[in-house]
């Protein structure tokens, strides 16, 4: 046991002397769910839609005002207490209290606070969508890297491969066996090699860089990713029908579900609008009273309750005419629900496509890994053949580059293959529901 750990401690002992950190898949996943600037806005909005989905609801309160009121006046004025002009110093408080609460209007209060649910339901799945939309972004570049480390690693091989053929031919080439023909296409061959090399290793770094800022980590930071297992499991429900699973698939899909939600909300501004249409009828209770100041005075509490006052009114407001308003808010709100219907449908459809390419891609996936590793297998042993033969100089250069480019296409299409399938099966049950596993 101690003979195993030690090199696992002693990977992770050097790793932490340079500064690099290992992270596997689900490190980078919760990172980037941690961090995510897109994420956090609609974190922020669904926040915003809760509070408005809250105060929505004090809609059905009543609305109470006070106010207090302290006035003096010289000269001619009307005296609150004899109700008669007099040319003197007055000083008058008064104070009251006003209560309105709207008894109908239409519905709309309770139609607002529908819509105001919808804006929190489709907030909620919104995020859900950028979770799933990151994931699947997260996923391409995790892949992507892996699959550009192994393929470096065989380009690095394939350059040593062609340092051997060129010693062996300059040494051939001395020794008069072959034409100096012969070395330049094996040198050109190694050009073209090393320019594959650069070309991947741009790639690479690239697609760090993305890495990095959709986890909003440094960019100079030094990460090193876990390469996951690349066993592949045959998942039993591709074999279903397809079109079931994409069914299945795009009915729990959030870019579809905020589509659905969408529409019911475009169907409750209908109604808000047709409220419009109907009687309003609002009570309002009121209450006060005034305080003058008087020579010889008189109590506060006898002129409180002396000039105390109570008021009930009911108002009725008849919409009668108002300049085709109303119809336009209405035949507006019902193409918007129109529209809004059309919408889902096309959002059903695409995520159909979609996830139908999805299932044909992960059934060709497999497919063509049998297939690649077959080819690959077959396309090391001829290459491993002809080396020897143009060793013993059986055949020439051109027929050893052309044996080679073969290997090199069938490993490059074998690591291809290998990180494809992972990605397409993995994506197939998160699709159905199931979490993102590498």
């Amino acid at each position: 046991m101690k003979i195993r750990l030690f090199p696992i401690v002693l990977i992770l002992f050097s790793n932490a002397i340079f500064g690099q950190e290992l992270l596997s898949f689900n490190s980078c996943l919760a990172l980037a769910l941690e961090n995510n600037l897109a994420l956090k806005n609609a974190l922020l909005s669904k926040e915003i839609s809760n509070y408005k989905y809250k105060s929505s609801y004090g809609k059905l309160l009543p609305s109470v005002n006070g106010a207090v009121e302290k006035k003096q006046s010289w000269g001619r004025e009307i005296d609150p207490d004899t109700n008669l002009f007099v040319n003197k110093k007055i000083e008058n408080y008064s104070g009251d209290v006003d209560a309105e609460y709207n008894l109908f209007s239409g519905f709309s209060t309770i139609n607002t606070i529908k819509s105001a649910k919808k804006d929190v339901q489709i907030n909620e799945v919104n995020i859900q969508k950028i979770e799933n939309e990151i994931t699947i972004d997260l996923a391409q570049k995790f892949i992507t890297i892996l699959y550009l480390q192994e393929i470096i690693l065989s380009n690095q091989e394939q350059i040593k491969a062609s340092d051997k053929q060129l010693e062996l031919a300059i040494l051939k080439f001395e020794s008069g066996v072959i034409s100096e023909s012969e070395v330049f296409k094996i040198k050109s061959q190694k050009a073209t090699e090393e320019l594959n090399l650069l070309t991947n290793q741009n790639h690479l770094t690239d697609n760090f860089i993305s890495l990095k800022q959709l986890m909003n980590i440094s960019l100079g930071s030094e990460i090193i990713l876990i390469k996951p297992n690349l066993e592949f499991y045959k998942n039993p429900e591709i074999n279903e029908n397809q079109y079931f699973l994409t069914n299945n698939a795009v009915a729990i899909h959030p870019s579809y579900l905020m589509r659905v939600l969408n529409e019911q909300k475009m169907r409750t501004e209908i109604s808000i609008s047709k409220s419009a249409l109907y009687p309003s009828l609002n009570m309002r209770f009121s209450i006060g009273s005034n305080y003058i100041i008087k020579d010889p005075q008189v109590t506060f509490d006898e002129q409180f309750n002396a000039n105390l006052s109570k008021g009930l009114r009911f108002n009725l407001t008849i919409p009668i005419f108002n300049q085709l308003e109303n119809f336009s808010r209405i035949k507006t709100s019902k193409l918007n629900y129109s529209q809004s219907k059309i919408e889902t449908q096309i959002e059903q459809n695409r995520l159909s496509k979609e996830i139908l390419k999805a299932i044909t891609d992960t059934k060709t996936s497999i497919k063509k890994n049998e297939s690649a590793a077959i080819a690959f297998e077959f396309s090391k042993k001829s290459y491993e053949a002809d080396i020897l033969k143009f060793g013993l100089g059986k055949i020439n250069i051109n027929e050893l580059n052309l044996t080679k480019m073969n290997f090199n296409n069938s490993q490059a299409e074998l690591i291809q293959s290998k990180y494809e399938l992972l990605f397409n099966n993995a994506l197939i049950k998160f699709y159905l529901g199931e979490k993102f596993v590498l």
